[in-house]
């Protein structure tokens, strides 16, 4: 009761957090993109920021599961409760998986942890993405194997293979070890847990079908929709020098083995992964689950741009939650080799930690986000109100962000192509002031566009083609 009272304290947070985010438009763009994509989860999932369908840059099917909270509402803060709530789950999940193994007591304490671990509230503080949902899921499929629970194992799986295509990488690889442990519960002497598994076929054939479902998933992804659509959006974060592509990347080492390590080991990378290990004092590396992190780690890792290892960021939803799975399994081989008093010990260190590194390092980043990014909220929605709903309209990332939900053919930094352009001349960007500022000015000289509406600083062009 006492974990489960922290973790609805944190979501309270976490929702209050969200909701002063939503009025300060500081979510980027990425909320509103979602918003649009799963407004539109049966019409194609089309979007105005990816131009189009979302599945040219993500297999995200389970995406429709969420229609409700937007097609209903028509905003896109039900989408950041949700991601919230996801968070907040991982403590009580965590729990049930290491209370068979760790008894009550260092079962709580783990789930406490949970609410602590740095990566995983920047999860749930951040813009919602598809990913933030991939770690609860985590946590379901190995308690459902585990306990052989089988339909909410089918269930939980179906759900996680069509949330993204490269978290589906790192499901084969979960799928194999289970065919491995049901098949050849001997050769790692215990079950999924340290423990026989209680139907060993069952498991393996189990496993199989998670492996297959993820492979054909991606199969079909890669050789079907892809090349329907011309290319994959996100390929251009596996492009370097020596290597044009991730199956060029994957390959590098053994062709450009020197240019691979100079590009792909560098100290960013390095504490980047640091950031998720320390808060759990490294206890995942007792457990040999902690290997089950490194295809998601790799996907990680191999991108070109730092934005991707950056930890706050979404992508870190690719590993983290097989970490979490190795911590309970490390937590549990330091009680029975010492004891439980030991293992207390070691999860109150990594609470510390935790502490630590959420006051010197704090992925969430707070202090950049929950305060408005521009001086008059007010003249921005009122210049957006001049806007029809149905026009296509281009703006600034978090004011689109603001109104996606309402606005299917918004998108982002456009000074052209679109009937409407809300814009202020004040924005304290830099990218806006060297650059899209002069192209509307000259868009507006040439007769292309023309001011509609003005409120303060902030202008609402309407294109003359559309007149």
């Amino acid at each position: 009761m006492r974990l489960w009272l922290w973790a609805g304290i944190e979501f309270a947070v976490l929702a209050a957090l969200a909701c002063v985010r939503a009025k300060l438009w500081t979510y980027g763009s990425d909320t509103g993109t979602f918003a649009q994509v799963v407004a539109d989860a049966f019409n194609g999932m089309r979007n105005g920021v990816e131009n189009g369908t979302h599945f040219r840059y993500h297999f995200s099917p389970s995406l429709a599961l969420l229609w409700p909270f937007v097609g209903l509402t028509h905003s896109a803060l039900p989408l950041q409760l949700v991601q919230a709530a996801a968070t907040v789950s991982c403590a009580p999940l965590t729990a049930a998986l290491a209370l068979p193994y760790a008894g009550p007591k260092l079962a709580e304490r783990l789930g406490l942890l949970m609410l602590l671990y740095p990566p995983l509230l920047a999860l749930g503080f951040d813009e919602f993405h598809e990913l933030g949902l991939f770690t609860p899921l985590v946590l379901a499929l190995f308690i459902a194997a585990d306990r052989s629970r089988w339909l909410w194992f089918a269930a939980c799986a179906t759900v996680a293979v069509g949330l993204r295509e490269d978290a589906a990488v790192t499901l084969v690889v979960f799928g194999l070890v289970l065919v491995a442990i049901g098949l050849h519960p001997s050769a790692q002497g215990r079950g999924l847990l340290d423990r026989r598994p209680l139907e060993p076929m069952a498991t393996a054939i189990a496993g199989a079908a998670l492996a297959a479902g993820a492979a054909v998933a991606l199969a079909s992804y890669y050789a079907i929709l892809v090349l329907c659509f011309g290319a994959w959006g996100p390929s251009h974060f596996y492009v370097y020098s020596f290597a044009s592509g991730p199956v060029a990347l994957v390959l590098a080492p053994l062709t450009h083995p020197r240019e691979f390590a100079s590009s792909v080991f560098t100290f960013g990378r390095l504490t980047y992964v640091l950031e998720g290990l320390v808060p759990l004092a490294f206890l995942p590396l007792f457990s040999w689950w902690a290997a089950l992190a490194i295809p998601g780690a790799a996907v990680v890792l191999l991108a070109n741009s730092g934005y991707v290892w950056r930890m706050g960021d979404h992508y870190a939803a690719l590993w983290i939650p097989w970490l979490l799975v190795a911590t309970v399994v490390g937590v549990v081989t330091k009680a029975r080799k010492g004891s439980a008093r030991l293992a207390g010990i070691w999860t109150t260190i990594s609470a510390v930690l935790c502490i630590v590194f959420l006051i010197a390092f704090d992925p969430m980043h707070p202090l950049h986000y929950l305060h408005p990014y521009y001086h008059d909220l007010a003249d921005a929605r009122r210049a957006i109100d001049c806007v029809p709903k149905a026009a296509s309209l281009a703006t600034y990332d978090e004011w689109f962000s603001a109104v996606a939900a309402q606005r299917p053919r918004a998108t982002i930094d456009r000074t052209s192509g679109v009937e409407y352009l809300v814009y202020a001349d004040d924005f304290p960007s830099p990218e806006y002031q060297l650059h899209m500022r002069p192209a509307i000015a000259s868009e507006v000289a040439r007769g292309e566009y023309r001011a509609v509406c003005r409120f303060g600083n902030v202008t609402a062009y309407r294109s003359t083609g559309a007149e």
